[in-house]
Parts: structure tokens; sequence; C-alpha cells
């Protein structure tokens, strides 16, 4: 039996898939943890579930107690494949030894899935280029990192990049993935299941909406378009500026402003 056909949790051997340690069909060749931890979330966990970092470790066996990095590198890769996993750095109402399981994604102890995304997945320098070219922003929503949403001082954006169009819908038109089709996300934004939201507009759509401006709005599109972002205002800029102060530095910031402003608040 092909142990990529079952869809079940139990693997060929009828051990359930987050137990195995070598891979199915072979003598000694590890079945790796980010395999077993995909496997035990699948089946285990419905989405919207918390769990947290000894429930893995009491999963995934006692190999790895203890080593909490071990167990985060496990779910960024993850993370890469599709899968929704926000810590408490993502959401401020999680503990610090809590996730919350907000999308599945790849059926990463499966070869076919695994090696799928695997052929997909963007080198570190194509994501700093990709950052980089985005002015290290959301496309979607304009976040930056560690910037809070408006409204959720506890919720702080984490960038990473997706899809102008999802990878699964390129695969079934035959057509080839590149950098033009990466773009900067959070991860708010970079929903793993896409299949329900329509292709981006194409250029000769937005092309017959640009037609329609005034004169003074052409020239300003094109002058956004230029910078690769909105014009941000100077008040905006400082902004950006003082977001990265040190706690403490804010602090002394937010006294000034509030003496010389005359504001309490």
């Amino acid at each position: 039996m092909d142990g990529d056909a079952s869809d079940g949790p139990i693997a060929p051997d009828g051990t359930p898939w987050w137990e195995l340690t070598v891979q199915p069909g072979t003598r000694n060749r590890p079945f790796g943890q980010e395999r077993r931890l995909a496997a035990w979330l699948w089946f285990n966990k419905e989405m919207g579930d918390i769990f947290t970092m000894n429930e893995l470790r009491d999963a995934l066996g006692s190999d790895i107690v203890g080593k909490s990095e071990h167990l985060n590198r496990r779910l960024r890769t993850l993370r890469s494949v599709g899968w929704l996993i926000p810590s408490y750095k993502d959401d401020g109402s999680l503990g610090t030894d809590e996730y919350r399981l907000q999308a599945k994604g790849a059926r990463y102890w499966l070869d076919a899935d695994r090696q799928a995304h695997k052929r997909f997945a963007p080198s570190a320098r194509v994501r700093r280029d990709v950052m980089d070219r985005d002015g290290g922003r959301c496309v979607v929503c304009g976040a930056a990192a560690g910037e809070s949403y408006p409204g959720e001082p506890d919720s702080k954006a984490r960038l990473t990049i997706g899809h102008r169009v999802p990878q699964e819908r390129l695969r079934t038109r035959r057509a080839a993935d590149d950098i033009d089709n990466w773009r900067t996300e959070c991860a708010r934004c970079n929903e793993p299941v896409r299949d329900e939201i329509p292709d981006p507009w194409q250029y000769d759509e937005v092309l017959a909406q640009a037609r329609r401006l005034s004169r003074g709005n052409k020239q300003t599109l094109l002058s956004w378009l230029h910078r690769a972002e909105r014009t941000r205002s100077e008040l905006d800029r400082i902004y950006d500026l003082a977001r990265v102060l040190s706690h403490k530095e804010r602090e002394d910031l937010i006294a000034y402003l509030q003496t010389s402003s005359g504001s309490s608040s």
C-alpha cells in the first residue's frame, strides 16, 4: 500500500503518523519531526484550538524535551507551507507558551504534498528581494513588521511573503510560479486557504480604471507607483522612526510630546 494514498491518521504499518520514526517503505530513512508535527496537529486539533509547547513535546517524544527552539523551527517550516499558527508574538491574547491552529496547510507527512510545496518554497534571498521590492510593508493592508493593527494594540504584524495567484491554482493551469507572483504580506493577510479568492486584477482592467482619473490624480498615482508605496507624510515618516525606539525611549518621547503639545492623553 502506498502511504501517500491514506487520508487517515494511521500509516501503512498501523502506527499513527505522528509516532513514526522511520519513513514507510524504507529501512532506516528518518521520518522527520516536521512531518510528525503536521500529522499530529492535523488529526488531533481543530482550527481555532490552542495548544502548548508541552503538548508538542508529549506528542513527539522525550528526545526533544526542553528544546523549545527546536520545535519553533519545526513550526516555522509548517508556516512556510501554508499553516497559520500564531503565537503570543502575533496575538496578545495567547500566553507565552501557547499557539493557535488558525488554518491547516500542506499535509506535510505525505511525500506528494511535501515535495509539491518544496518545489515552490522561496529561498531566503528571494524573500529578502521581495520584501525590499515591496518597501518592507504588507501590500494588502500596508502594515510594517511589528506594527499594531488599527484599534488592536496587542496584535503585532508579522511579515511573510505570499502569492498574488495561489500556487494550487497555478498548478492546475500548468503555469509557472516566479518572483513576480510573490509579494510581501503580513501573516493575517497571508491566508493559506485561498481557493475562493478571485484572481487579482489584470493590467487592462486597472488601465480602464486609471483612464477615468483626472490629470492631477493621474500624476499622484504615477508618483505613488514610482515610490512603490502611497506617499507618506512627514508625520508618517517620524512615526515609523519612533515606532522602533526602545521602550524607554518611546516613553521619553511620549512625555516630551505630552508636555510640548499640552496634551495629557
